[in-house]
C-alpha cells in the first residue's frame, strides 16, 4: 500500500474527533459537570466557539483547560471536576464518527497495522472505546496520557514505533487538533488532518497542512490509499 507515492506501513490515529464523535456531546458534558459544581459555563462556551472558528489554539489536555477556565480553583476542586465529568461521560458516551469503524475494518483487512496516540488516560480510553463498540485489540500499540512523554511532545510516538518497528516516513498520523500536528511534525511522521473534530479547514492550512492532506473524516483516507 502507498499514500501520496510513499509506502504505507502504519496508521496512527488520534481517538477523540477521529474515531469518536466528540462534537456529539463533549461541550454538553463539560457544561453539565460545571453546572453540578456551580461553576460558570461561559469560559467553556467561549473557548470551544473560538477553537471551532479557528480563532485560537486548543489546550493540550483537560487539566490545562480547567486551570484556564477557572484560575481560582484549587487542585482538589479541579480533580473533583474531572471526576464529575468522567462520570457524566460514562452516562452520555460519544458515538463513532460516521464511517470510522468501517475505515478501521478495511485498513485491518489490508493488514495495515494501527496504533492510537491520545491524551486520554488508559481508563478513560477503555470506557470510550467500549461504549463505541471499538475493540482495543484492533490496535497494535497505544500511547496515552500515562506515557513518559504524552503528546504534544513528539516522544509520545516512541513507544508506538518501539512496538511497530517501521520507518517513520512509512507511517501516517491522522489527527483533528493542533497537538496532533505538533506531535507528528516533531516525530517525523506524515500528518493527515480530519475536520470531524471541529477545527476548520482554514485553521489547518494556516498551520501549513497542504490542502490534499485535509480530509473530512477518517473514512476518506481509504480513497487516498493506493492498494496493490
Amino acid at each position: 500500500m502507498q499514500l501520496f507515492g510513499q509506502p504505507l506501513q502504519l496508521v496512527i490515529l488520534d481517538v477523540d474527533g477521529v474515531i469518536l464523535d466528540l462534537m456529539a456531546g463533549f461541550e454538553q458534558n463539560l457544561q453539565a459537570a460545571a453546572r453540578q459544581l456551580h461553576l460558570p459555563i461561559a469560559p467553556i462556551r467561549d473557548y470551544l466557539a473560538a477553537v471551532h472558528r479557528g480563532a485560537r489554539l486548543s489546550y493540550a489536555g483537560l487539566s490545562e483547560a480547567i486551570q484556564a477556565w477557572w484560575p481560582t480553583l484549587s487542585q482538589r476542586d479541579c480533580q473533583q471536576f474531572v471526576a464529575r465529568f468522567r462520570t457524566i461521560e460514562r452516562t452520555y458516551p460519544y458515538p463513532p464518527v460516521e464511517g470510522s469503524l468501517e475505515a478501521i475494518r478495511r485498513l485491518r483487512e489490508q493488514q495495515i497495522p494501527l496504533a492510537l496516540c491520545t491524551t486520554n488516560d488508559r481508563q478513560t480510553l477503555a470506557h470510550r472505546l467500549r461504549a463505541a463498540s471499538v475493540d482495543p485489540a484492533w490496535f497494535a500499540a497505544a500511547s496515552t496520557w500515562e506515557s513518559v512523554y504524552p503528546k504534544p511532545d513528539p516522544r509520545a510516538l516512541d513507544p508506538i514505533f518501539a512496538a511497530i518497528p517501521v520507518p517513520r516516513e512509512h507511517a501516517v498520523y491522522v489527527g483533528d487538533w493542533y497537538p496532533d500536528v505538533e506531535t507528528a511534525r516533531g516525530g517525523g511522521v506524515r500528518f493527515l488532518a480530519v475536520l470531524s473534530g471541529g477545527i476548520p479547514r482554514h485553521a489547518f492550512r494556516r498551520e501549513g497542512i497542504p490542502e490534499d492532506h485535509i480530509i473530512a473524516r477518517l473514512q476518506d483516507l481509504l480513497s487516498l490509499v493506493e492498494m496493490p
